[in-house]
Order: structure tokens, then C-alpha cells, then sequence
């Protein structure tokens, strides 16, 4: 006899925090990376283990493996588990194939790839403020990351610059937010299946996407010493297992627009809790501002999101009652 699927409601509260843990943790990757004397795709293989077994025991701690084989696999949860592996894998190669700037460009623009996506096929609709909060919160991503700046010299100045020389780093780049937007737009479907068991899956077929990655990268362990194996191990369970795993629950429960919003916050964590607080580096005025728009854009539409679910779920409840009572 086949235990019935029940489905865990929508909840946006539980989206937006788990987003917002999933930003704060990703903003640490760097910091833990300096740590490590390892190529960039076997630190991205630690992240993608320490998910699978951590979230493997998860479900069998709870008596939950049978839902692996209740919730079929389908094409979208294998793209999206092989698109967050490869997305991470190809942005590590790229930063050492073209300038850092361009690199961090081009992965950032995958939370906008999936919006327009989900927009398209999934028919999400998008408020007037939703656009004005993905306007400020990538407005301020390219102040904080440096991609955009003034001096009262030169005046406003870009820092992405292509060239030749720099091609494949470039499309590595690119591939690197595409991938991005792809893993979160597939993540989009198949909503019925619980977060941990999607996570599961998700980290399973990343890994397998790096370790077929491994064939051409050929990555070496020989110079890791006893202490960068503990911080790879570490870099796997914080941002692998934390990150990674709360980001697939959050894109169960969020719109694509409304995990994007929040999505960019990981652009505040990197340069003041890790730059500023952890190494003393300096941070400037355009910066600031940058920050204050992902701020205030990733709340602006986070409590828009939850005032109007909360609205919506008591005029409903309202209209359920009169009808009892009539």
C-alpha cells in the first residue's frame, strides 16, 4: 500500500528567512575559500558532498527515505541540482580567466535571468514595486561590488572591460550566471516535493556534475595539509549544507522575483561582515549606497510580499466564513 503524498503549504515567512540565511551564508564563501590551498571546483565538490550526506542522514534520522522514491524524479529537479554545481564550477574557472569584476558581473545576473524566466513560462506576475525593487537591488550590486563608481575627476566610470585575451573566462562568466538563473528556475517546479528531500536531489546531481567536471579540470590534493582539509570540510557544511540546502526550501515557498530581491543581501555580507569586520577593509561611499538599495529594495518587497499574502488569506478567510454563515 503507497503512503498518500501530503504537500506542505506555501508559506512566504519560511521563504524569506531561509533566503535570507542562504544570502547571509553565501556571503562567507570567501572567506573560507582563503583558507583552502585547493583548486576552486574541488572546494565547490566539499559544498555539494556536505549537502548530499548531510541531507541524506536528515531524512533518514526522520524515517523520511521512502519519500525519495514516493516523489519521482523528474528532468527539472536533475537540471536544477546539475545547473548549481556546474554554475559554481564555472564561476571559480572563470575568476581565473578573466577580471574578478567581470566574473561577479555575470554570475549576478542570474537571480534576474530566472525572474524574466519565471515571468515567461511560469506566469509569475510582477507588481510595480517588485520592479522597482529589482531595479534598486541590482543598482546596488553594481555599487558595492565595485562594477560601477564616481570620482569627481574621471565621473562615473564601469569596470567591466572585454577583451580578447579574456574570451573564455568571459563565456565561463556568462555560463556562470546562466546557470545561476537556470538552477533557480527549475527549482520553481515540482513545488510539491518537501525541501529536503528536493535538496537531496539537488546536491546529488551537482555532485555528479563536478565529478564529471573532474575529467578536464583534473584537480590536486597533494599541497592540502591537515588544516586545509578542516576548513574544506567546514566551507561544505556552511555553505554548502546551510546555504545551498536553505536556498532550494526558499525558492519552494518564493516567487523567483521575490528569492532574487533578497538573493542580492549576500552582496552586503561579503564586503562588512567578512571585508570590513573581519579583515579591516575600508569601505566606501558609493558602497554604502549600494548597500542601503539591496537593503531597502530586499525588504521593500518582502514586506509587500507577506502584507498582501496576509491580506489575501483574510479576505478569504472572511468570504469563508459569511459563506458557513449563510
Amino acid at each position: 500500500m503507497n503512503t498518500p503524498i501530503h504537500s506542505s503549504p506555501i508559506n512566504k515567512k519560511t521563504g524569506f528567512i531561509n533566503a535570507f540565511i542562504a544570502a547571509t551564508l553565501m556571503g562567507f564563501v570567501g572567506f573560507f575559500a582563503r583558507h583552502i590551498n585547493a583548486q576552486g571546483d574541488f572546494i565547490a565538490f566539499s559544498r555539494m558532498a556536505c549537502g548530499a550526506i548531510l541531507f541524506f542522514l536528515i531524512l533518514a534520522g526522520r524515517g523520511k527515505l521512502f519519500e525519495l522514491k514516493q516523489h519521482k524524479l523528474s528532468w527539472h529537479m536533475i537540471a536544477s541540482g546539475f545547473f548549481m554545481g556546474n554554475c559554481l564550477s564555472a564561476y571559480v574557472a572563470a575568476t581565473k580567466l578573466t577580471s574578478i569584476t567581470n566574473a561577479v558581473f555575470f554570475i549576478y545576473i542570474g537571480p534576474i535571468i530566472s525572474t524574466l524566466l519565471a515571468v515567461v513560462f511560469l506566469k509569475e506576475k510582477m507588481r510595480l514595486v517588485t520592479w522597482i525593487s529589482v531595479l534598486a537591488v541590482f543598482a546596488g550590486m553594481l555599487l558595492i561590488v565595485g562594477l560601477v563608481s564616481y570620482d569627481p575627476v574621471k565621473g562615473l566610470t564601469v569596470g567591466i572591460e572585454f577583451s580578447e585575451k579574456t574570451f573564455v573566462g568571459d563565456m565561463l562568466a556568462l555560463y556562470s550566471g546562466v546557470g545561476y538563473g537556470l538552477f533557480l528556475f527549475f527549482n520553481r517546479f515540482r513545488t510539491e516535493v518537501p525541501g529536503d528531500t528536493r535538496a537531496f536531489w539537488n546536491f546529488l546531481f551537482a555532485l555528479i556534475g563536478i565529478t564529471v567536471l573532474f575529467v578536464f579540470t583534473k584537480p590536486t590534493i597533494s599541497q592540502m595539509t591537515s588544516t586545509d582539509w578542516m576548513w574544506w570540510i567546514a566551507i561544505g557544511f556552511v555553505c554548502g549544507f546551510g546555504a545551498l540546502g536553505t536556498c532550494t526550501i526558499a525558492t519552494r515557498h518564493l516567487k523567483a522575483v521575490e528569492f532574487a530581491c533578497v538573493s542580492y543581501w549576500e552582496c552586503v555580507v561579503a564586503p562588512v561582515f567578512v571585508g570590513l569586520m573581519i579583515y579591516g577593509e575600508s569601505i566606501s561611499a558609493p558602497q554604502l549606497i549600494g548597500g542601503a538599495l539591496i537593503i531597502i529594495g530586499g525588504m521593500s518587497e518582502m514586506l509587500v510580499s507577506l502584507f498582501t499574502r496576509s491580506k489575501t488569506n483574510g479576505e478569504a478567510a472572511e468570504t469563508q466564513n459569511a459563506t458557513h454563515a449563510g
